[in-house]
């Protein structure tokens, strides 16, 4: 009998957590993301999306503080020292049924994160495999889990949120219901990288 045992190296993790604002606060959140000012191109079929200065309300305070606590969490996991961490930018998005959010990542912050304001039954939001070499050779599979596909999902309920590196790529397939979400980016203030290597920086 061979003794297996099994090693997960490199992991990515994403990280899920609960908020849930009163009616009054909600209901604010809302109207504001609703009514405010949208990037919509005229492109038909997209999520649109707001200004990026959400943090900066006061609608809106509870919920950033949420959202900084349950990034120190993520921040804390991964043993990050910081001097400290900032929201650099927070947006409310807007999705029609069957509006797409098309694949992308978020440049130039470190930990990016969406929560779920509105919407019953949403699409769940995807994540690719970010290993450019997971794909040079593929066996068929009897099922798909999460040790061999190339993609994973989570199901989004209201008042979830999720946590991410910043350059994991995602993306949220055709919407069944109408969904308001509010997304963030995170820069940790401090030291980067080991001293005297030429390649350290104070961000």
């Amino acid at each position: 009998m061979v003794d297996v045992k099994t090693h997960y190296c490199f992991p990515t993790m994403v990280t899920e957590f609960s908020y849930h604002s009163d009616d009054w606060d909600k209901k604010q959140m809302i109207s504001y993301i609703k009514n405010a000012e949208k990037n919509d191109d005229g492109s038909s079929g997209f999520t649109v999306h707001t200004n990026d200065n959400l943090h900066s309300l006061s609608y809106f305070a509870k919920l950033r503080n949420a959202v900084l606590e349950a990034n120190k969490n993520y921040a804390e996991k991964m043993n990050f020292i910081y001097d400290k961490i900032e929201i650099t930018g927070m947006w409310g998005n807007c999705s029609e049924i069957g509006n797409v959010h098309p694949p992308h990542s978020h440049s130039n912050n470190l930990l990016s994160g969406v929560y779920y304001l509105k919407g019953k039954e949403t699409s769940a939001i995807h994540f690719f495999d970010p290993r450019p070499q997971a794909d040079i050779l593929k066996p068929r599979t009897s099922q798909l889990n999460i040790e061999n596909s190339s993609m994973t999902a989570f199901h989004p309920k209201e008042g979830t949120g999720y946590i991410f590196p910043s350059w994991l790529e995602h993306w949220v397939p055709p919407t069944k219901n109408e969904r308001i979400s509010i997304s963030w980016n995170i820069i940790l203030r401090g030291d980067y990288g080991m001293p005297g290597t030429l390649q350290n920086a104070n961000i």
